[in-house]
């Protein structure tokens, strides 16, 4: 029983491990920065195109300057888990009413 209690705790330990240097080295790499970069280069385009735009007396509509993609992150793990909240809440609800009506019939008589 010990033992397994050491190698499981050596394993968490382990994992920690392995994502703070997997997190270390995306942050020394720039990763992140080159990314943040790469967002300031495409806004300061579309800001020169605004700009361009109104120089030339053109219709401006927001959209177009925007580069708003919606990231749909649902999958089926997701998807599994919302069901199983959903059904759980509902059974806790009903768990919940039953329970509130017979206490009322305790306080009623």
């Amino acid at each position: 029983m010990i033992s397994i209690k050491k190698n499981g705790i050596k394993f968490v330990l382990i994992i920690i491990l392995l994502i703070y240097i997997s997190a270390y080295y995306v942050a020394s790499s720039g990763y992140y920065e080159y990314h943040l970069q790469e967002k300031t280069v495409l806004t300061n385009e579309k800001i020169k195109e605004f700009e361009e735009d109104i120089k030339n007396n053109q219709d401006i509509d927001i959209k177009n300057y925007l580069d708003y993609e919606e990231i749909d992150y649902t999958n089926k793990l997701t998807n599994l888990v919302y069901n199983f909240s959903d059904k759980s809440n509902q059974i806790t609800r009903k768990i919940i009413k039953s329970i509130f009506k017979k206490l009322s019939y305790l306080v009623e008589d």
